[in-house]
């Protein structure tokens, strides 16, 4: 049935139309307390005047005016009012006030980031307002949420009920401002509107068809992670497994277990209900809204509640201030601004028509509609437009249970699975169908997408109202410590063979910064295999960093780490394999393989230390990561050998520290189930990959060509991703790593030739060095000999050697999940089962520790480098671990 709008280009029609709304607006006018809305000159908090035009003000419903009035603030198009779309914007809850929407994702105004000193707290432009490119209605309903009042509130809360007052609101305003009858008009909401907000499309759509007046010119609707069915928290299990948050083995025990029923547990299925407390464990202390953010003491917490009473009405006086980064702090603070009288004056608020105002008011609702699917498909008959968006980090509403009821619908797909881009950059995925539903993901975004991610929201709402292209801004930024170093650092060179000028092996060497007499010695080896150890030293472990600021052309500028491991311990970072870095060879090929690497780093670091005796007795470990993962349990066992043999000076050999290693030639098999858990591939592939390819994602027959096409759209899908953390930002020469095989990933040397990259890119060019021109990483004739190292972790755990295997989650590169694999096949016993992390109150990963003294523990917001990604997690992993402490 075709869609019933203004025919503008019908002047006799659309002149009648016009009349006929004058007329209701006269009649309108007669009614008691009815009040057109009024211009807000200024907002207390922001300065200056207003860049924008701000109108607020209520529409009275029912027979009587004064029983119901709905208050709503309403924002006119920055661009061309006269033309854009008008928007009717409904915060979810239910009964959270549409300020959310106003000022925490898509108005022009948001509070600064900055802490609260008691005044009215400061507001700022929004530079990614929706308001750029569309009018914006933000309404308060259902009844008795923010400034919206009524008699009898609690006779007008339910699903219905919020659905015919937001229809009857909505015709009213019309009335009341007929300019925007001609306006394309949609409706956008999020999270538990998600339920009603389909049953008002179509009841608008039906209002239409009966020839309600004023017509409404309907074209679709906007939802982000809306809540859509009461079963929704079933796939949340499967989503905590797929982003790390809960173990394999506990996955599979609630499958088992609860076949799947997470919602309405029998109370005689003891073991399923015990699984599900050890979930719940698992994620207390995980702000659900954004896994990635920090969680606070009040925050509201999805897990432990029904997902329908989740947010909580606003703080009360009495509480404390919360902290800047903490969710609860932007209720505390809306609270605090919304109840001052002179806000609430500029806003033309009614005296006496509410008290205290709260953001979010939950009493005394009815839940009336138990799923918006139903609604979904009659508007998709209709053929109204739709844009579904899912910030890919929140557990609130996972994706993947949104994914779920779409492809239930049962259409066609039209333009299938792709990355979307912002800047050059994944934005997130995509997919459309033939019912005009778009489904879109953001990366690295919550519950509240536009909130996390402005940029990358502002991109798909402007595409996909207008098609527009954002213009990209490249920041040409670059990454010499000023005074003298707080720290001992030490370089040279320890030759290696017969004669020694025929290998030096180059290294730096920074003595601890607590006590160098008793501290633990570390050898740091990076990866690549051939990537200089400057690396570890520079940009991860090290004691200082380089700054981040505009590069000038100048020696790049060098600040401390405040979160360097030499606080607790000397660490000397080595160049090898020969030809990496500054170390060098007369014949640096005939030197460069996994056995020649084993051997060379023993014999240097006995070297090493017949020159420094006054390490002898420290505590020794090595710690590595990427590719090092193939070569230092090789290592460690040729150092054991050694020693248990009498070779000299023995070594006090303790244990090894391993970051996102590389531990088998079968770890791109993993990669498969990462993306899928993380949202990077659909559905549909995931399972034609598994299906056609059964498991083996390397080594494929050349004749499977259904594997062969899959595999190519999979590369194609990650082609815009960074494979080393899948929140940042691929640059330029990133592109060159996903072109080469698993074990060449780290890219080699950055030529001279190359622009300076994007500030949100690592890049390092030396041009000065005493073998010519340095390299970061040389990738070039190296023989890879080892193909497992997992043989050598098993010798070792035989021996009693302390480990520490740490994974960042976003590195796609030796997935989690691969390295968790190998673990469990080493087949000890669990002395440590899996459980959250902290630091300073908030979960810093998950971690697990086995009967052969292994930990294993996963950084959480971290990618391939993980200290280089979260320094302050890994820091205090780090601290515990060398300490013999838990983590």
């Amino acid at each position: 049935m075709n869609m019933m709008v203004p025919p503008s280009h019908n002047s006799l029609h659309y002149f009648c139309q016009i009349l006929l709304s004058l007329v209701l607006l006269s009649l309108h006018m007669l009614t008691p307390l009815e009040a057109y809305g009024s211009k807000v000159e200024h907002l207390p908090g922001f300065q200056g005047p207003l860049p924008f035009e701000l109108e607020t003000g209520y529409v009275g419903l029912g027979e009587a005016n004064d029983d119901m009035q709905v208050f709503y603030y309403f924002v006119k198009s920055e661009s061309n009012p006269q033309k854009d779309p008008l928007m009717l914007w409904i915060t979810g809850g239910p009964g959270c006030s549409s300020i959310s929407g106003l000022l925490y994702q898509i108005g022009p105004v948001a509070f600064e980031n900055k802490e609260y000193d008691g005044s009215v707290p400061s507001l700022v432009s929004r530079p990614q307002s929706w308001t750029k490119l569309c009018s914006i209605i933000f309404v308060d309903l259902p009844l008795g949420t923010g400034f919206s009042y009524a008699k009898n509130v609690t006779a007008h809360r339910s699903d219905w009920k919020l659905v015919r007052d937001a229809h009857q609101f909505l015709r009213k305003w019309l009335i009341d401002h007929p300019e925007f009858l001609s306006n394309e008009f949609y409706i956008a909401a999020d999270s538990y509107s998600g339920i009603p907000v389909p049953a008002l499309v179509q009841e608008i759509s039906n209002g239409n068809e009966k020839g309600l007046q004023p017509l409404i010119n309907l074209k679709g609707y906007l939802l982000g992670n809306p809540l859509t069915t009461f079963k929704e928290q079933n796939y949340q299990i499967p989503y905590a497994h797929g982003m790390g948050l809960i173990s394999d083995e506990l996955y599979a025990s609630l499958q088992r277990n609860c076949k799947g029923e997470y919602i309405d547990v029998d109370s005689g299925n003891e073991l399923c209900l015990r699984d599900l407390q050890y979930f719940h464990e698992c994620l207390s202390g995980i702000n659900t809204f954004n896994i990635l953010d920090s969680y606070c003491e009040d925050d509201p917490h999805l897990w432990r509640r029904s997902l329908i009473q989740e947010l909580k009405s606003s703080p009360s006086s009495h509480l404390k201030v919360p902290e800047l980064s903490c969710q609860i702090y932007s209720f505390y603070l809306t609270t605090k601004w919304a109840n001052e009288e002179s806000v609430r004056k500029a806003l033309h608020i009614r005296e006496g028509t509410i008290g205290k105002w709260e953001r979010c008011y939950m009493n005394d609702f009815e839940y009336d509609i138990f799923g918006s699917v139903e609604f979904h498909a009659n508007l998709s008959k209709k053929g109204y437009r739709s844009l579904i968006y899912s910030g890919d980090h929140d557990a609130v509403v996972p994706f993947i249970s949104t994914q779920a009821w779409i492809r239930n619908l049962n259409y066609s797909i039209v333009d299938d699975w792709r990355p979307w881009f912002v800047n050059g950059q994944v934005g997130g995925y995509t997919r459309t169908y033939s019912n005009q539903m778009t489904f879109v993901t953001v990366k690295g975004s919550g519950h509240t997408a536009p909130e996390y991610t402005p940029d990358q929201c502002f991109g798909m709402f402007t595409r996909y109202y207008l098609t527009l292209k954002l213009m990209a801004q490249r920041l040409n930024s670059f990454l010499v410590f000023q005074g003298p170093l707080p720290f001992e650092l030490e370089t040279g060179y320890v030759g290696l063979g017969e004669t020694d000028d025929d290998m030096q092996v180059f290294y730096y060497f920074v003595k601890s910064e607590n006590n160098p007499q008793k501290d633990p010695l570390i050898l740091w080896l990076s990866g690549g295999p051939g990537c200089s150890s400057f690396s570890g030293l520079a940009h991860q472990i090290g004691p200082f960093a380089f700054e981040i600021k505009e590069y000038n052309g100048s020696v790049p500028s060098l600040v401390l780490r405040p979160h360097s491991w030499t606080k607790l311990s000397s660490i000397m970072f080595v160049d090898l394999p020969l030809g990496s870095g500054f170390s060098y060879a007369k014949n640096v090929t005939a030197h460069r393989s996994d056995w020649k690497l084993v051997h060379h780093t023993h014999q240097f670091l006995r070297k090493w230390l017949i020159d420094h005796p006054e390490f002898l007795p420290n505590e020794f470990y090595i710690g590595a990561d990427s590719y090092s993962g193939i070569p230092v349990p090789p290592i460690l066992q040729e150092i054991s050998n050694g020693n248990e043999k009498g070779l000299q000076p023995l070594i006090n050999l303790q244990g090894y520290l391993l970051g996102n290693p590389f531990t088998t030639h079968k770890e791109y098999n993993y990669r498969i189930q990462y993306a899928h858990g993380m949202g990077l591939i659909s559905d549909e592939l995931y399972s034609s990959l598994q299906r056609n390819c059964k498991g083996e994602y390397i080594h494929v027959d050349s004749k499977n060509e259904l594997c062969s096409k899959d595999l190519r759209s999979f590369d194609e899908l990650l082609s815009g991703i960074n494979m080393d953390n899948i929140l940042d930002s691929l640059c330029e020469d990133d592109m060159r790593r996903r072109r080469r095989p698993l074990t060449r990933e780290l890219i080699p040397s950055l030529s001279s030739h190359l622009t300076v990259p994007e500030i949100s890119c690592y890049a390092l060019h030396i041009r000065e060095g005493t073998v010519g021109k340095w390299y970061r990483c040389y990738n070039t004739d190296f023989e890879k000999e080892i193909f497992s190292s997992v043989e050598f972790h098993a010798n070792l755990s035989k021996k009693g050697y302390r480990s520490l295997i740490y994974s960042g989650v976003l590195d796609a590169i030796v997935p989690f999940m691969s390295t968790q694999a190998w673990i469990r096949d080493l087949n000890y016993s669990t002395v440590d089962d899996w459980r959250p992390w902290f630091v300073n109150g908030q979960v810093g990963g998950y971690t697990r520790t086995c009967s052969n003294r292994m930990t294993f523990a996963t950084v959480k917001g971290s990618g391939h480098t993980a200290p280089a990604d979260a320094p302050e997690q890994c820091f205090a992993m780090f601290t515990r671990w060398i300490s013999n402490l838990p983590l």
